[in-house]
């Protein structure tokens, strides 16, 4: 229906912060809402994906909580003045190239699932998202075993990462 060539592009920015979490709405409906010079940040942040063209992009203050093998994973683009921060903050982002990802054929049976088989599928999926919260488990290395993301990463050799670097720093 999409065409063969649909992809999605999803962009996230990720910010560190504190916020105060307050209901609002009816009687009827409630709602969360976050109040926060962080929230605002964040949003702003996840404008400028678009401005920087990335995928995802991080705050300062997220690289810095990271662990240092996943804050490697990063990369320094830019030091920015955002409103509601009164100090400049530097942005980093994940390089992710999702356009080297292959698109999945359809299938070719429509797919009818039972209640046992969302079951099923929703128990497997919550034990999956359950394993990777372990103390032992690392995103770093996660990061680096899987495929999808290696060949998304592919194209930023260490030679495109030095080469910016050290145009960053003659700017």
């Amino acid at each position: 229906r999409l065409g063969k060539n649909c992809r999605v592009n999803v962009c996230s920015a990720l910010h560190r912060g504190w916020a105060i979490e307050g209901a609002v709405g009816s009687e009827f409906k409630v709602d969360a809402s976050y109040l926060s010079p962080n929230v605002s940040i964040t949003e702003t942040l996840e404008r400028a994906t678009q401005i920087y063209g990335v995928s995802i992009l991080l705050s300062e203050a997220v690289v810095k909580a990271a662990s240092p093998m996943m804050a490697a994973k990063s990369r320094l683009i830019d030091r920015v003045i955002i409103t509601g921060s009164v100090t400049p903050m530097d942005l980093h982002v994940i390089d992710l190239d999702y356009m080297s990802l292959t698109v999945e054929p359809a299938p070719i049976k429509a797919l009818t699932w039972s209640s046992k088989q969302r079951f099923r599928a929703r128990q497997f999926l919550e034990s999956e998202k359950n394993m990777k919260w372990h103390d032992e488990v690392h995103m770093s290395s996660l990061f680096n075993e899987n495929s999808e993301i290696a060949l998304m990463r592919f194209r930023y050799t260490l030679e495109f990462t030095h080469v910016f670097n050290m145009g960053y720093q003659n700017y």
